[in-house]
């Protein structure tokens, strides 16, 4: 049964770079396919959004769904580096262990840069599509509902917990799906 279970999804992932590799290396298979599946979703994402902003009534609902897609568009673009540096580590992972020196350790997961600009844009992404739901009468209570948690999600991230697991995201996107579906 172990085999079933992902080394990649340890949170908090650790901060010793050979306990990072070896989890990396335990399991490429996994670390590779989180890496281009994530892009995949963020593209979805992207498209869906579109399609929801077309079908909204003209007006700012419409608009801020529009800003949603395009927030949803920026954070694919910013999870890009992101995937590749993922990749280069999957590719490179047992080849860095074998080569590690513990008096000198290799930097594991490079700082590209584009995290937070990423993170704030799925969760502005999310809380746009919120508000623009909300106003057009889909969903008026959970919409904002959604935009709050994407907005709170935003802040304790940056300023409380320094960090911000990107599956939270979903999770927050998730709570308004079931509303759409519910919703009928």
């Amino acid at each position: 049964m172990r085999r079933w279970r992902p080394n990649f999804r340890r949170f908090p992932i650790p901060t010793d770079p050979l306990e990072q590799l070896t989890l990396i290396a335990n399991d490429r298979a996994g670390w590779t396919a989180q890496a281009v599946i994530f892009p995949v979703c963020f593209l979805a994402f992207t498209i869906i959004f579109g399609w929801m902003a077309a079908r909204l009534p003209a007006g700012s609902a419409r608009w801020l769904a529009i800003a949603a897609a395009l927030a949803a568009g920026a954070a694919l673009l910013l999870w890009l580096p992101i995937s590749a540096d993922r990749l280069r580590l999957a590719a490179r992972a047992a080849e860095m262990i074998a080569a590690y020196d513990p008096t000198a350790p290799s930097e594991v997961f490079r700082d590209t840069g584009t995290f937070w600009p990423y993170t704030f844009c799925a969760l502005a992404s999310v809380a746009l599509l919120g508000a623009a739901l909300a106003l057009a009468g889909v969903l008026p209570v959970l919409g904002w509902i959604v935009a709050a948690l994407a907005l709170v999600g935003a802040l304790t991230g940056a300023f409380v917990m320094h960090d911000w697991p990107p599956f939270l995201s979903y999770v927050i996107l998730m709570v308004l799906s079931i509303g759409l579906i519910r919703a009928g």
